[in-house]
């Protein structure tokens, strides 16, 4: 993680403003790179997009039909499918960054408000809607994931032990959620300058451009 950090301090160098993109599915490391990023940049910006998802209750009316492997999957709509984020008003928000407008991020239950402050130099956008964007949107962009079992093994502590969900239900979820991201998200990471695979505790990268 320190050599990626190190790679983009020297991209963003003295410019006068940099937006850095950070994305990847559920349990990659997104925050946990987000948050060691901006522990070295110091004072910056930075908006979660988690508030841009959808309600997980009209997801779960939204049914979706694929096809893996020959075999056809009728599943909920997850947060791995584009149709779950409100695009455009993630749009609106970078597009206000760039064009030096202040803002209070979105304002949920979860996760306090923080405001924009158009004078500081850095902006860090960090979530999975990220990965549905132009990558004109970005001047630095990182995509992390990992294989199938670590993401169940980090989302697991969480949702067990945080949560209280039942294992059953949370492997069963967990494996159509999995057949989605490699469908509808994982893609979208060939768009981003950095794509690094954090299986295990390892990051290996997988692309620098």
């Amino acid at each position: 993680m320190n050599g990626l950090i190190d790679y983009i301090v020297d991209e963003v160098g003295q410019k006068e403003h940099t937006v850095i993109g950070i994305s990847g599915h559920g349990g990659a490391g997104k925050t946990t790179f987000a948050d060691a990023l901006r522990a070295r940049l110091g004072d910056v910006n930075y908006i979660n997009t988690d508030p841009y998802i959808t309600d997980s209750t009209l997801r779960k009316s939204a049914m979706l039909d694929y096809t893996v492997d020959g075999q056809a999957h009728h599943y909920k709509m997850t947060a791995c499918h584009p149709a779950a984020h409100h695009l455009p008003s993630l749009e609106r928000d970078v597009r206000m960054v760039r064009q030096g407008i202040g803002f209070y991020t979105i304002d949920v239950p979860y996760l306090e408000r923080m405001w924009i402050d158009p004078k500081k130099r850095i902006t860090i956008v960090e979530g999975m809607s990220v990965a549905f964007l132009a990558t004109d949107w970005w001047d630095v962009s990182v995509y992390l994931y990992t294989d199938s079992d670590t993401e169940f093994d980090r989302r697991s502590v969480r949702d067990i032990q945080e949560r209280g969900m039942d294992l059953a239900y949370l492997k069963a979820s967990h494996d159509e959620r999995r057949l989605q991201y490699e469908l509808f998200m994982h893609p979208h990471r060939e768009k981003f300058q950095v794509v690094v695979n954090t299986s295990g505790d390892e990051w290996i990268k997988d692309v620098t451009l």
